[in-house]
């Protein structure tokens, strides 16, 4: 009796037209569907601005859309020199093609092709072990998260504003922040655009000394939760950053939010207010598309990395 044996299907990479594009959003609905029926949600991914700035890549097999990602373009700035680097968002294997490698092809074909166009780095945010992701090249930032909880004294003085009058001098603000930098993430007048739009409606502060603006405070909140998004002061000392966290310590008290988490680097605040627990989710990871590496500093440097730039 002859035996006749199974094979794997291939998987046949591309950039995704529009309709792979619904057919990717509509499979990763499982995920991050929210409360929107799965027709709602593929037209909010089809029309969102943020969406909107990835290119999607999508990996066929029996002419199915079987694994998908999304990367969106950023630039880091390393030793004063601006550079094309890619941020994979949303990576998905539809059920039944999983445990076949799709999602590592997928990636290791987005980075060769996203080389041609000059890109030098890859960064991801993992949400699963991030040993998947090592094994592809890719290197953690020990990062952590932080939960700040309301309790703290006000520490700068503050005054809200809208981000659309403020943007220029938030974008000032932004630079100075990492004037002591080699390594960060370079936002471009069109990326800065897009914050403003997509965060419109958020919480902004003004951080104050001596009626001088020397920093701000961007938070997004969502009942009785809220996200550090974005903030910036002259340094990342531990004085200023305990400051920086007693004044969303404060604004939560205001607001009645029970905590705002987000990312933070690393520092001594010492408040029962304050915590800076090991991220479990959405763990900072590089990659050097090219025969260059960061050095330990520069990898250090990658902790001030902003929630607001996650995709």
């Amino acid at each position: 009796m002859e035996v006749t044996q199974m094979t794997e299907s291939v998987l046949e990479c591309h950039r995704a037209n529009k309709v792979e594009q619904q057919v990717a959003f509509a499979n990763v609905y499982e995920f991050w569907g929210n409360d929107l029926s799965l027709e709602e949600y593929v037209q909010w991914r089809m029309n969102s601005l943020h969406h909107q700035r990835a290119t999607w890549y999508v990996g066929v097999a029996d002419g199915t859309v079987a694994a998908s990602l999304g990367v969106f373009p950023m630039h880091l700035q390393r030793d004063s020199k601006i550079e094309k680097t890619m941020f994979i968002g949303a990576v998905h294997t539809a059920p039944e093609f999983r445990r076949r490698g799709y999602a590592a092809q997928l990636i290791d074909f987005s980075e060769q092709d996203q080389q041609q166009d000059g890109v030098e780095w890859s960064f991801l945010f993992s949400d699963i072990n991030p040993e998947y992701y090592a094994r592809m090249g890719y290197q953690i930032s020990d990062a952590p998260s932080v939960c700040i909880k309301p309790g703290a004294e006000q520490a700068y003085d503050t005054e809200a504003f809208q981000i659309e009058a403020g943007l220029e001098t938030v974008k000032q603000l932004y630079t100075g922040n990492h004037q002591h930098c080699s390594c960060f993430l370079y936002r471009s007048d069109a990326y800065w655009e897009f914050l403003a739009a997509k965060h419109a409606k958020d919480h902004f502060l003004w951080l104050q000394e001596e009626g001088e603006v020397i920093g701000y405070v961007h938070c997004r909140a969502h009942d009785d939760l809220a996200c550090l998004e974005d903030f910036a002061v002259p340094d990342h000392d531990d004085n200023s950053l305990a400051k920086v966290a007693a004044t969303v310590s404060s604004l939560a008290d205001q607001h009645g939010w029970n905590q705002v988490h987000g990312w933070f680097p690393d520092s001594q605040v010492g408040q029962p207010w304050f915590e800076l627990p090991q991220r479990q989710t959405e763990i900072t990871m590089w990659k050097s598309l090219s025969d260059q590496q960061l050095n330990s500093s520069q990898i250090r440097e990658l902790s001030f990395f902003r929630h607001i730039d996650h995709v």
